[in-house]
């Protein structure tokens, strides 16, 4: 975005010399650009961009953009913000099962964690295997412990220790499924892979799922879950305030929106709700069938069909999902 602006001052010859040509320049640019239809976060991410690459501008610095600041507030009244729509769970499910499919397991148990926790997708792939944390006689259910002190991290709102229950109804056997895919040291991440990795593994997991008409970023899981629980009544709004780590009412409501889900679900055809339907119900069999040959736990057999190894080395459940169409028939592919 700054080569942006920089490209259009070179074009229009206009010096980035001084704070003052600065100014005059980013305005004009940013004129430009809501003109062309942008939205205001990218006018916004612009102005925060600007500022990491040069300190002394800003809040913290000495030289004060103010024509830009006076820009963002009268576009913010003339556009005000919009938040990102919330990602139904069972787009996620759909999602998340076709990149277990496609051998990224890592990626697909993310996206439901960032999900079913409501945590940033930094946050999910900052976790350790040690922050994942076993039931006890006193509380069945894993939970994970974000931030913790001892490595002296701690959140947006600078808090440390905070604790998350994987108690989600919609996938009570979660820790259990992290937990057989954390081999190696406590200090090591417990999704062995890089966010740039699973970022584009779940984009172009989206295209091939058949979602044609919604288009998500990973943050959107973060919108989904706590609308997901509030419209299916699974906890209360103080709840999903807590596990969301939400201070203020206002910031809920930014990330609770569970009448837009049903628009979101509108979006796509019958066919592909229908699909993702079948996902959501499936998910517990199919994360159970992948991660089966990283635990140690012998399982009792499954009945819903052969559990065969992908060309990838992940195991999946082939028949039964592809009879349900949940998984995408790979036509280069035949079976031995």
């Amino acid at each position: 975005k700054l080569g942006l602006v920089e490209q259009f001052a070179a074009d229009l010859h206009l010096p980035l010399d001084t704070g003052e040509n600065i100014d005059m320049a980013m305005v004009d640019y940013l004129d430009q650009i809501f003109l062309d239809g942008a939205d205001m976060d990218d006018a916004t991410r612009l102005y925060a961009a600007w500022c990491w690459r040069n300190p002394s501008f800003g809040r913290n610095g000495h030289i004060r953009l103010s024509r830009v600041s006076r820009a963002l507030q009268g576009w913010k009244k003339l556009s005000p913000t919009t938040t990102r729509a919330p990602m139904p769970w069972i787009f996620a499910a759909l999602i998340a099962t076709q990149m277990v499919h496609d051998g990224d397991l890592v990626g697909g148990l993310a996206l439901i964690t960032m999900f079913l926790c409501y945590l940033r997708p930094g946050e999910a792939m900052r976790l350790k295997k040690a922050d994942l944390v076993r039931p006890t006689p006193q509380c069945s259910f894993w939970a994970v412990n974000l931030h913790p002190s001892s490595r002296g991290e701690s959140s947006k709102l600078l808090l440390s220790d905070e604790s998350l229950m994987l108690d989600s109804s919609d996938l009570l056997s979660l820790g259990t499924f992290l937990d057989r895919q954390r081999i190696g040291e406590a200090d090591q991440p417990l999704f062995k892979s890089m966010y740039p990795n699973v970022k584009k593994s779940f984009e172009k997991t989206q295209e091939r799922c058949g979602l044609k008409n919604v288009k998500y970023v990973m943050y959107h899981a973060r919108h989904g879950g706590p609308s997901h629980d509030r419209r299916h009544k699974l906890r209360s709004l103080v709840k999903v305030k807590q596990r969301g780590r939400w201070v203020g009412d206002s910031s809920l409501r930014r990330y609770e929106a569970h009448a837009r889900v049903q628009q979101e679900e509108g979006k796509e055809t019958l066919q592909v709700q229908l699909r993702a339907a079948a996902a959501a119900r499936s998910l517990e069999m199919m994360f159970r069938a992948a991660t089966l040959r990283h635990s140690a736990v012998v399982l009792p057999p499954l009945k819903a069909g052969k559990l065969l190894s992908s060309s990838l080395g992940v195991p999946v459940l082939r028949a039964p999902l592809r009879n349900m169409g949940l998984i995408a028939k790979p036509g280069h592919h035949r079976r031995p």
